[in-house]
């Protein structure tokens, strides 16, 4: 294990990673921060301080951290102004001579070196040399990625804290974490364990004793373990996988801090921010390898060995990239946020773009359920103004799921099950075939995007082939009830908390459609959105990861309303504001 975190610490940016994570350990061996690490104010070569109880001899000290990101060299000793001789210098004269406070002037005053990697053979004389010239001022310490690494397993996954359970699920997971096919079901159970949830996603008796401040930690511990699998997995190139730890981690992370105190939830935000930025990293991540890809023809094909299998893979990733838009396109930023959140959101938009171009099983879905990538992926392209390519990719998409159900095969499957497609591919008996027809999301909701983007010609083909060539096709949509965030981000939603609105009729004209859906607007128990707890924390795009991750249909309401504010837009003659839904 300490291997393990040594690994991981060695790739921590000292900026926003390694400076988080340290102020955390410190809290965890009973030492009070008196500032986190901030970037602008100077800060007289100290990144941040901490005072406490020594654990060697129980005697009061101040900790003062300088933290360093790898190797420390002859370079990094004395290279430049930021170097490590320079910042000690600066702790000495500039923080311990005129800036430390009065009520730490008489105890024991420890300089802290700490870095993400070692102190190289030709620099220790020179650390030696400084340390025995200034030992009369101060106490120095060095602590490499091998100290920090053995202070996070004895404090941050100890016995008491990480339990031999919780320890070996850690291992398997890490063990298994680049196998495609592994879902992490033992990194799930400690996260459980930790968290104070049952399997069905409520409170444990050991979750309803949780007092804030346990709770905290335990937020910080299941943070650490997905950190640490989700860079396992990456350094084995599967960059999916680290993804999926990272999702699953926020999203139960939320769902959690839900069944917290109200009042005290505030508290547990910092913690859920950073989860949020674990995620947000590893998107990017995912996002820089998948461009390799989706400019190539067939760029994603190497991945699979059949068509059937070739088209599960490329939905996952139309969902993938379009949940990563999302995070962007639907932020509420600070105003000098906003333009790069805008330019992320486009850049993540072009490269959807270029998947769906390159790649033409992508208007052939093989699987029911991946109508939620599909709608997921017109989302983005609408709040990006790309409603030409939203509306291309529709018609194709249309066009090949009509031809699909008027042969009777190879069109997209109720079940999850490849074997399935397997056995419809090559030549199901009728009875198998009409039950994978029984019911239809895909069709109620391409046909849905149809009318309310005013590709009516196109939704008139599909509407007619209902009618009198496929009427077996059970079409419906799933639309959330209010007590939907009971465990939307916990497991599938639509099993329990929600309504299907099957048969789902598609009338002759999509101008008769149209208005129906806006009478559902009316409806008060259907208003999503309006009922989000993300919404107002900033990060609403966590519902639409929930829907993707769990395979939770996007709720209808949501393109419904999305679509009527483009048509009043079209007709004020006003360009389209995605504000109206961030």
């Amino acid at each position: 294990m300490k291997l393990v975190l040594s690994q991981y610490l060695r790739t921590l940016r000292e900026r926003d990673e390694f400076d988080r994570l340290m102020p955390e350990l410190l809290f965890e061996m009973g030492y009070v921060t008196l500032a986190k690490p901030q970037t602008g104010p100077r800060q007289w070569g100290v990144d941040f301080a901490a005072v406490g109880k020594s654990d060697k001899d129980g005697v009061d000290e101040i900790l003062l951290f300088v933290l360093k990101q790898g190797d420390i060299g002859r370079t990094e000793w004395n290279g430049n102004n930021n170097a490590v001789r320079q910042s000690l210098e600066e702790v000495l004269d500039g923080y311990l001579g005129a800036h430390l406070p009065p009520q730490y002037q008489n105890i024991r005053k420890v300089i802290v070196v700490s870095t993400t990697g070692d102190l190289k053979q030709d620099t220790q004389l020179n650390w030696k040399g400084f340390v025995e010239q200034h030992t009369d001022r101060a106490i120095f310490e060095f602590w490499s990625a091998d100290k920090v690494a053995e202070l996070l397993e004895k404090h941050l996954l100890d016995e008491h804290l990480f339990d031999s359970l919780d320890r070996s699920d850690l291992r398997k997971s890490l063990a298994l974490a680049a196998d495609s096919d592994y879902r992490f079901p033992d990194l799930c159970r400690l996260m459980l364990r930790q968290l104070g949830l049952t399997k069905n996603g409520g409170l444990s008796e050991a979750g309803q004793q949780q007092t804030t401040k346990s709770l905290q930690k335990a937020l910080r511990r299941v943070h650490l373990a997905a950190s640490v699998c989700a860079y396992w997995a990456d350094a084995d190139g599967e960059r999916c996988q680290a993804l999926w730890v990272c999702e699953r981690t926020i999203l139960w992370a939320w769902h959690r801090l839900q069944l917290h105190a109200k009042d005290e939830q505030p508290l547990l935000y910092d913690d859920i921010s950073a989860i949020w930025t674990t995620y947000q990293k590893a998107a990017n991540r995912y996002y820089e390898a998948i461009l390799d890809h989706v400019n190539v023809r067939d760029g994603l094909s190497g991945y699979c060995r059949e068509s059937a299998e070739f088209s599960v893979v490329l939905f996952e990733h139309i969902g993938l990239l379009a949940s990563v838009g999302l995070t962007q396109a639907i932020a509420l930023p600070a105003e000098d946020l906003r333009q790069t959140l805008d330019e992320n959101a486009h850049a993540v938009a072009d490269a959807l773009c270029a998947l769906i171009k390159n790649h033409g099983a992508s208007g052939s879905p093989r699987l029911d359920r991946n109508a939620i990538d599909i709608s997921l992926g017109l989302i983005l392209l609408i709040l990006t103004n790309r409603s030409d390519q939203a509306k291309e990719w529709l018609q194709d998409l249309s066009f090949r799921l009509d031809f699909t159900f008027k042969m009777g095969r190879l069109f997209p499957i109720g079940s999850d099950s490849l074997d399935d497609l397997v056995e419809l591919d090559v030549g199901g008996n009728e009875e198998f075939t009409d039950e994978q027809l029984r019911t239809s999301w895909m069709l109620a909701t391409i046909a849905s995007w149809c009318a309310l983007l005013h590709v009516d010609q196109t939704y008139e083909f599909l509407a007619k082939g209902k009618s009198s060539d496929y009427p077996k096709v059970g079409a419906q949509l799933w639309h959330p009830t209010l007590d939907w965030p009971k465990i939307w981000y916990f497991g599938p939603a639509f099993l329990e908390n929600g309504e299907a609105e099957a048969p789902f009729d598609l009338p002759p004209l999509a101008s008769d459609l149209r208005p129906r859906t806006a009478k559902f607007l009316e409806l008060e128990r259907f208003q999503w959105g309006e009922h989000s707890q993300t919404r107002s924390a900033g990060i609403w795009a966590l519902d639409f990861l929930a829907c993707r991750h769990f395979r939770t249909p996007v709720p209808a309401v949501f393109w419904y309303r999305l679509a009527q504010a483009q048509d009043q837009a079209r007709t004020q003659t006003t360009p389209f504001a995605k504000s109206t839904f961030a």
